[in-house]
């Protein structure tokens, strides 16, 4: 069941207790956080800010979210959210003080309780935390708890964080990545008509061409390589695959001379799809980075080696569980 999605601060069901953050992701450590509202409310809502306030704040430092809006909502139904919570940001709101956002925003909302990570901050400046928090809430009746950051490995000094996750995607850790989602990390995006040369060397490719437009793709891309992946297609209303075991390729094709534009390609493994993904919305589903892209001295030798690379793709997906691979969209009526 959907969440309910709102963009105000009106009362929230009696007995709802509130999360609140940036939930880019909703990764490990929000779950912490959503376990600890469990304790204080009969339902939990994601209370964050809609778009991103960095995207407002710093637009000439463009955030490429973890996951799109759409995801976020699955995501946080898997989870078992009742209530997403989507505050309007803009600059004007970004010049609230913190005591303010406290009073008119986290108030009306009328929650059992607020919970909160140690380093959360809010308000003009920044100048609001945990500790404020715990001031000014309780004379409006609602609890606050503060949870310590989530490490990001046994024994590790770094903690789960939407920026640590970014990091390790962008280097490639996919796998890492994944540790501290619970879920493999996932780009959207349409299947669009390529070369189909994959076809003629006999491993033909779900095809996202990034360079023609970022509306193809939506999410933080890796970097160029091979690897194994989950994917999900959706046709018309219609699932047409998902998951299913492929083997992916980011980059520019180097061994086909005059090829410049950067793709994402997917190989569905053991299973021929035809035409039918022309079109189709697709989740791709990062489980392992399997090489570096190479350039190859002919065709024959691609061949060969894509051969090996589907595999490897194949072991590694055969033991790879499809634990919080989001389930499909619901189907339009």
């Amino acid at each position: 069941m959907r969440p309910q999605i709102r963009r105000d601060v009106s009362p929230l069901p009696p007995g709802t207790s509130v999360c609140l953050g940036a939930f880019d992701g909703l990764h490990l450590g929000h779950r912490a956080l959503m376990d600890a509202a469990r304790a204080h409310g009969d339902q939990v809502a994601l209370v964050t800010f809609d778009p991103h306030p960095q995207r407002v704040l710093a637009p000439d430092r463009p955030l490429v979210l973890l996951a799109t809006a759409a995801q976020r909502e699955r995501t946080a139904a898997a989870l078992g959210i009742e209530t997403l919570v989507l505050i309007p940001f803009d600059v004007a709101l970004s010049r609230v003080s913190a005591e303010q956002f406290v009073h008119e925003y986290l108030a009306a909302l009328r929650p059992t309780a607020v919970v909160v990570g140690a380093d959360f901050r809010f308000g003009a400046g920044r100048k609001g935390d945990a500790a404020l928090l715990q001031a000014l809430l309780p004379a409006h009746g609602v609890a606050v708890r503060v949870l310590a950051p989530v490490p990001a490995s046994a024994g590790g000094t770094s903690k789960i964080s939407s920026s640590t996750i970014r990091e390790a995607i962008e280097g490639g850790e996919v796998d890492r990545a994944a540790a501290m989602l619970g879920r493999p990390h996932a780009v959207v995006g349409t299947v669009v008509t390529g070369d189909k040369r994959g076809r003629t060397i006999g491993f033909p490719t779900a095809n996202l061409d990034l360079a023609a437009s970022r509306a193809a793709c939506a999410g933080l891309l890796p970097p160029a390589g091979i690897y194994a992946v989950w994917l999900v297609a959706i046709s018309k209303n219609t699932l047409l695959c998902g998951p299913v075991a492929g083997a992916a390729s980011i980059g520019t094709n180097p061994t086909f001379a005059g090829e410049r534009a950067k793709r994402l390609e997917v190989y569905v493994i053991d299973r021929d799809l035809g035409e039918s993904l022309y079109g189709a919305s697709v989740e791709v589903w990062f489980v392992q980075r399997l090489r570096d892209e190479q350039r190859f001295d002919g065709v024959d030798a691609l061949v060969a080696q894509i051969g090996r690379d589907v595999d490897q793709a194949r072991a590694r997906l055969v033991d790879a569980t499809r634990d919080g691979v989001l389930p499909a969209p619901e189907m339009a009526p």
